[in-house]
């Protein structure tokens, strides 16, 4: 018997969440898994991501201008001719590009069903703001059977552009690691605070996580600081943390392996993003047992902290950053109820419900294609 018509996903790169979901997808399917990149790793990405097992996987040729630390634009022609040569039975498409444009207009061709998946909320998403990102979106999901998203931020966006609340399955996202065990006491934290993400101000706030810190020293309270990640604001945050005087260790870019013991060695998780989709470094914190202090401009902070209150979202205003910090870090009871909520609201963010939600979104494509 021949084999049956895969499942292709396109998707911008792959990264080490999205590996294990196509893992754990690719074993749940009565088909073979293609997955097709547009690129083999996104510039501001260093992670290492590991030889598929389950599923198949091949980088597109093609354009890449990697504008910045979270917008990349890519052009690949060739998603045409590898779509064509694999004759899928369903199409996933990843966000919003000129080749997800491409690869639906082959879809609709070829009249194969393909679905559209989005991280994005309207709080972020360029379309509310410049024509020309309206017009990708409107065009890409005009034909899509279907949508799929982590959030009820990505449902909203979804539906702005045409695909009905019914027509929606949720994929929540998910770290791509799991804590060895459960997280240890505050006595075994070194640290107070916590930033982890790409140093820089324009996204993730690394200017504001060293104002807030430069404040709180300036109320009498020095704080121990960790700092995983790298980039452009470095150099600048390691100078005023020591002609401050306060102790801080700067980690540079950490392999997955390692981000355990990051995050559970502090007591307390700022996160002052300026406009991240979602924030899995939010939920790797959570995960560790690490109260977060978040903003309110990701969709983590909107749709879990806030909802489950597993966390404090405080806008982005120095002062009251200053003492949101030092209240939190002096109450106790209010981190370990902060603690047990997180535990209650992750049972909800899994790989398995990930997979669920594309399962629900392919279901009837499937049925349909035997």
């Amino acid at each position: 018997m021949s084999e049956r018509r895969p499942v292709v996903v396109v998707t911008g790169a792959l990264a080490p969440y999205t590996h294990v979901l196509y893992e754990r997808l690719a074993e749940r399917l009565d088909r073979p898994l293609h997955v097709l990149s547009c690129t083999p790793r996104e510039a501001a990405r260093q992670w290492v991501v590991e030889a598929p097992r389950l599923f198949r996987h091949a980088v597109l040729p093609g354009l890449r201008w990697h504008r910045d630390a979270v917008r990349n634009l890519y052009v690949n022609p060739a998603v045409v001719t590898r779509l064509a040569a694999l004759k899928p039975a369903a199409i996933v498409l990843n966000d919003f590009s000129p080749t997800m444009l491409m690869a639906s207009g082959y879809a609709r061709l070829a009249r194969i069903p393909y679905l559209i998946r989005t991280d994005g909320v309207p709080e972020t998403d360029p379309g509310q703001r410049s024509a020309p990102h309206r017009w990708l979106r409107r065009a890409i999901v005009s034909g899509a059977h279907a949508g799929i998203g982590p959030s009820a931020g990505s449902a909203r966006l979804l539906a702005l552009y045409g695909i009905a609340p019914e027509r929606f399955a949720t994929s929540p996202l998910f770290p791509a690691w799991s804590p060895a065990g459960p997280p240890p006491p505050d006595a075994e934290r070194p640290y107070d605070v916590l930033f982890c993400g790409i140093l820089n101000e324009e996204v993730k706030g690394a200017r504001f996580f060293t104002d807030v810190v430069l404040g709180c020293a300036a109320r009498g309270r020095r704080l121990s600081v960790r700092v995983a990640g790298d980039g452009p604001l470095r150099d600048e945050m390691e100078a005023r943390f020591a002609q401050a005087g306060i102790a801080a260790r700067f980690d540079g870019y950490l392999t997955q392996g390692a981000l355990p013991a990051v995050y559970a060695s502090a007591r307390l998780f700022l996160f002052p993003s300026r406009g991240d989709v979602w924030g899995v470094v939010v939920h790797e914190a959570l995960q560790s047992g690490t109260p977060v202090l978040a903003s309110p401009h990701s969709g983590i902070a909107r749709d879990l902290v806030a909802v489950a209150g597993c966390g404090a979202v405080h806008d982005l205003d120095a002062e009251s950053w200053i003492a949101a910090t030092l209240d939190l870090l002096d109450d106790v009871p209010r981190r370990r109820a902060l603690r047990e909520a997180a535990s209650r609201a992750l049972t909800d963010y899994t790989p398995e419900a990930a997979v669920r939600g594309y399962l629900d979104g392919l279901r009837s494509i499937l049925a349909a294609n035997p």
